[in-house]
């Protein structure tokens, strides 16, 4: 028995039988071995080998069918797989680049797009901004307009009531000037006809 095991390789072989002992015609424990199948060697003994594969089989098989290197035509199957893998992944990783690349680019259209409409609601602001503060003075003449306007109402009610005092002035004149005819006629009415007699009288004499 070795110290400790080693790693073989069943050689360029289709198959090798694995025995229970070491001999060729003891019992076979697997009917074959599989070329490049990964073996761990336990022992040795004579031009035989103490083997156990990884999926738990253990026997003897002869030591000219352990290569301590994988066979060349497993070797170059599992470098193709190992290849194709690589390429599989290698363009999945463009595809992702691809994705990536376009993912960016759309991106980098909204950020503009984003860009164009921050500028166009700054604009708005700026002329909402000019907009309130045209109303805010527009509101503040407004105002004085109003003050103005009632003052003009004031003033104008003042004039009506002057026009209303001279209306009733004139009217009190009038009535005076009537009431002073009336009587001026009254006395002229009184007065006339003594007049008339002494002028008569004094045509006799």
């Amino acid at each position: 028995m070795l110290s400790e095991p080693q790693i073989g390789f069943v050689s360029d072989q289709f198959y090798v039988p694995l025995r229970s002992s070491p001999c060729s015609t003891c019992k076979i424990v697997h009917k074959g071995l599989k070329s490049g199948t990964r073996l761990s060697i336990l022992g040795l003994q004579q031009d035989w080998s103490l083997v156990t594969t990884d999926s738990g089989y253990q026997g003897w098989i002869r030591s000219q069918h352990i290569s301590r290197n994988q066979v060349a035509r497993v070797a170059l199957t599992e470098s193709i797989n190992r290849i194709a893998k690589l390429e599989n992944e290698n363009q999945q990783l463009e595809q992702d680049m691809q994705n990536s690349f376009e993912l960016i680019e759309r991106l980098r259209k909204n950020i503009a797009n984003l860009e164009k409409h921050r500028k166009a609601l700054s604009n708005e602001l700026a002329a909402i901004k000019l907009i309130s503060s045209k109303e805010i003075a527009l509101d503040e003449q407004n105002q004085v307009l109003v003050k103005h306007n009632h003052m003009l109402q004031e003033e104008r009610d003042v004039l009506r009531a002057n026009v209303d005092d001279l209306q009733n002035n004139k009217r009190n004149e009038s009535f005076l000037y009537g009431g002073f005819v009336a009587f001026l006629g009254a006395i002229l009415t009184a007065l006339i006809p003594r007049l008339r007699g002494r002028k008569r009288l004094s045509e006799w004499h």
